[in-house]
């Protein structure tokens, strides 16, 4: 079977799919034997994918302005916009911590875990709010 992808493969018959992206927990895998630099390093990365997910809101609320502003607020997208984000960060918490406690491991595993959860959430929802 596998020498027949690869077949496929080497034809073009079959799409390559590109590598998937790296879990937050996999980028600061060489701290994989230091757990504070870990920690660390996971902060460093939620930090950032924080300020990312602020500016992308941002953005994301000054063209729900500029509709309420062409459309005399009928809609009000702006406020739409915040209680959706409001939601959404409920939302993060909630299934961060739920995924966190389906492992049986010690509490800062648990809280790297979560960190991982917030990381990769967050840089959805800003790509999310980027592409519309």
């Amino acid at each position: 079977m596998l020498i027949f992808v690869m077949a496929l493969l080497v034809q073009g018959d079959v799409p390559v799919l590109g590598a998937p992206n790296a879990r937050p927990a996999f980028e600061c895998a060489e701290h994989v034997t230091d757990a504070r630099a870990r920690r660390s390093c996971l902060s460093a990365l939620a930090s950032a994918a924080a300020d990312d997910l602020r500016a992308a809101h941002e953005a994301a609320r000054q063209e729900a302005r500029e509709s309420d502003l062409d459309s005399g607020n009928l809609f009000n997208a702006e406020a739409s916009l915040d209680q959706a984000q409001a939601s959404w960060t409920r939302y993060r918490d909630a299934e961060c911590v739920r995924r966190g406690s389906l492992m049986f491991i010690s509490d800062s595993s648990r809280e790297e875990m979560i960190l991982d959860c917030q990381i990769s959430l967050d840089r959805a929802r800003a790509a999310e709010l980027l592409e519309h």
